[in-house]
C-alpha cells in the first residue's frame, strides 16, 4: 500500500514537472516572439532615418534653388528608382529573383571612400571592391569592427564599447586600449585610401565611434533581413523564393568568432529564430507540395541549429509518413525521444507520441498515407 502511494505521487509529481516544462516552452516561444517583433521596429526605424534625413536636407536646400518653372526640362524629368529583388547563383534555390544592382541597393553619399560589404554568417569577412580586406592582427582592432556592424545605425558609445571588450580593466587603461584598437582597425580599412588622422571608414563624434555615414556599408544581414520581410509581405512560390535566398546567406552563425560574447548573444539568437521560421514554412510549402526531399532538407536545417526542436522533429515524422517510409519514421521518434532525455530531460510530447502509436498499431503504409492526426 506504502508503494502504491509513492508510486502515485510520482506520477503526480512527473505530471506537474511535464507541464511546468510546457509552460516555460510557451513563454520562451512568446519571448522569442515578442523580441523579433522588437527588432523588426529597430531595422524599420534604423531604414527609415536616412531617408527622413535626406528629406530635411532637401526641403532646406529648395529654398536657394531656383523655382521649377526657371529650370530646364532636362533638369525636372527625374528618372525613377526601381527596387529589384536578389538574384545571382540560383544553384540553391528552385525559384528565381532578380538581385538589386549595386548602384541602387548601395548608395555612395558622395563620400570618396569605396563602399564596404561585410559578410558575419559564418564567418566575417570585409570586401572593398569585391575584394576582401586584409584586416589588422589586433584582436581587439576586428572586435571593434564587429561590434560597429552589430549595432544599429553601426555605431556605438565609448563607454559601451569599453564596458563590452574591457569591462575587467579600470576605466583609464579600458579607454588607452579602446584607442589603441580603433586606430588599428582604422588603418586596415583605410588601406590605400588618403585619409587624414582620426579620419576614414570609421569616426570618432560626441562620445561615439561609428562608420562614416558617408559611405554605405552593407552587411549580409541587412540583405537576410530585407529579403525575410519582402517574403513576408509576398505570398505562394514568389514568398518561398525570396525565405530560401535568405536562408542561402545563413552560411554559419552570426558573428561566430564572438560566439561566447555577450553583446551578440540576442543578435544571433533573433536572427537564428527568423531564420529557423522560414526553414519551418519552407518544410510545410514542400511537403504540401509532395517535394519531400526539399521538405526534409529544411527541416534538417532547423535541427541543425536547436537537435531539440520536437516541432521539426515530429515534421520529419509526417514528412516520412507521408511518404510511407515507416522505419525511418521509427527512428526518428526514438532519435527524438534521446535527444530530449539527454538535453533536457524530458519526454516527447503527446501529439509526438501519438505518431507512435499510430504508426505501432498501423499496417505497412503505402507512400502518401496519413495516420489520424496527421
Amino acid at each position: 500500500m506504502h508503494l502504491a502511494v509513492e508510486i502515485d505521487a510520482f506520477l503526480q509529481s512527473h505530471t506537474s514537472y511535464w507541464q511546468a516544462q510546457l509552460s516555460l516552452h510557451a513563454a520562451s516561444k512568446r519571448f522569442a516572439e515578442a523580441d523579433s517583433e522588437r527588432q523588426t521596429c529597430l531595422v524599420a526605424i534604423e531604414k527609415l532615418l536616412p531617408a527622413l534625413g535626406e528629406k530635411a536636407n532637401q526641403v532646406a536646400q529648395s529654398h536657394l534653388q531656383p523655382q521649377p518653372s526657371q529650370l530646364p526640362i532636362n533638369q525636372l524629368q527625374q528618372p525613377q528608382a526601381h527596387l529589384h529583388l536578389l538574384s545571382d547563383d540560383h544553384k540553391h534555390s528552385n525559384f528565381s529573383i532578380a538581385k538589386p544592382s549595386t548602384p541602387e541597393f548601395l548608395h555612395n553619399a558622395g563620400g570618396s571612400l569605396p563602399n564596404l560589404y561585410i559578410t558575419c554568417f559564418g564567418h566575417f569577412e570585409v570586401k572593398r571592391f569585391d575584394q576582401p580586406i586584409m584586416l589588422c592582427h589586433s584582436r581587439s582592432g576586428q572586435a571593434i569592427i564587429r561590434y560597429l556592424v552589430a549595432q544599429v545605425g553601426n555605431r556605438a558609445s565609448v563607454d559601451r564599447l569599453m564596458d563590452a571588450l574591457w569591462h575587467q580593466d579600470t576605466p583609464e587603461i579600458a579607454r588607452r586600449k579602446l584607442q589603441v584598437a580603433v586606430s588599428s582597425a582604422r588603418r586596415s580599412l583605410n588601406g590605400d585610401c588618403h585619409c587624414g588622422p582620426g579620419e576614414g571608414y570609421i569616426l570618432y563624434k560626441d562620445g561615439f565611434y561609428q562608420f562614416n555615414p558617408s559611405v554605405a556599408v552593407q552587411t549580409d544581414v541587412e540583405e537576410f533581413l530585407f529579403l525575410w520581410q519582402a517574403g513576408r509581405q509576398a505570398s505562394g512560390s514568389e514568398s518561398m523564393a525570396l525565405y530560401e535566398r535568405a536562408c542561402n546567406l545563413c552560411s554559419g552563425p552570426f558573428l561566430v568568432e564572438d560566439m561566447y560574447a555577450d553583446w551578440s548573444f540576442t543578435r544571433r539568437e533573433y536572427l537564428k529564430d527568423i531564420y529557423c521560421a522560414m526553414c519551418r514554412t519552407l518544410a510545410e510549402y514542400y511537403q504540401e507540395m509532395r517535394q519531400y526531399e526539399d521538405a526534409v532538407k529544411w527541416t534538417n536545417a532547423i535541427l541543425r541549429e536547436d537537435r531539440c526542436d520536437e516541432a521539426a522533429h515530429r515534421q520529419l515524422m509526417s514528412i516520412y509518413v507521408a511518404q510511407g517510409r515507416r522505419s525511418e519514421t521509427l527512428q526518428q521518434y526514438y532519435r527524438c525521444e534521446r535527444i530530449l532525455s539527454k538535453e533536457l530531460g524530458v519526454a516527447p510530447m503527446p501529439e509526438t507520441m501519438s505518431v507512435l502509436q499510430a504508426i505501432l498499431n498501423s499496417a505497412d503504409l503505402s507512400p502518401g498515407e496519413k495516420f489520424p492526426g496527421e
